[in-house]
């Protein structure tokens, strides 16, 4: 019984910490953050949508960025982010992408510009360029994200595909 209260009152402290640091972060109107983001990919120069994806970014204190989308496609994203200016950052991130079969597919390597609201919600647009094994370029897709912080929003069950 001792050892369930202790755990019991562990977890909601640490819960608690996890999200005074999380609205600290948005009333600073910083990115730092857990994202939950809707990223669509468009081709560059028609505009017409390839896929929809939803993902989470997470955007650490110390300039680093990860990503887990709802792909099986896809592996996780490893990146950097910055400040541009403002309300303004710029993100870059790199992952692997997996065929079918869970082979080898492509690099993916993402940049984006992310313009901060000020209701915990941000909106990005940028690039995904895919490189084959040898480094040659596959193709380039331009995306739109628009996303909100996880603290402020309930989850929603929206599902996507890539």
């Amino acid at each position: 019984m001792t050892k369930s209260f202790f755990r019991n009152c562990v977890m909601a402290v640490l819960g608690l910490a996890a999200v005074q640091m999380t609205l600290a972060a948005q009333e600073r109107g910083t990115l730092e953050g857990d994202w939950d983001v809707s990223v669509t990919v468009t081709n560059c120069q028609t505009g017409a949508p390839i896929r929809v994806v939803r993902s989470i970014q997470a955007y650490h204190h110390d300039g680093s960025f990860t990503e887990t989308a709802n792909s099986a496609s896809r592996g996780i994203s490893e990146g950097v982010w910055s400040p541009a200016g403002g309300q303004n950052y710029v993100a870059r991130y790199w992952f692997f992408r997996y065929k079918a079969d869970g082979t080898f597919a492509s690099f993916a390597s993402a940049h984006n510009t992310v313009s901060l609201g000020t209701d915990g919600h941000f909106t990005a647009t940028g690039t995904i360029q895919d490189y084959d094994a040898n480094g040659n370029l596959l193709s380039t897709g331009c995306v739109v994200q628009t996303a909100y912080l996880l603290a402020t929003r309930k989850p929603t069950s929206r599902t996507s595909r890539e």
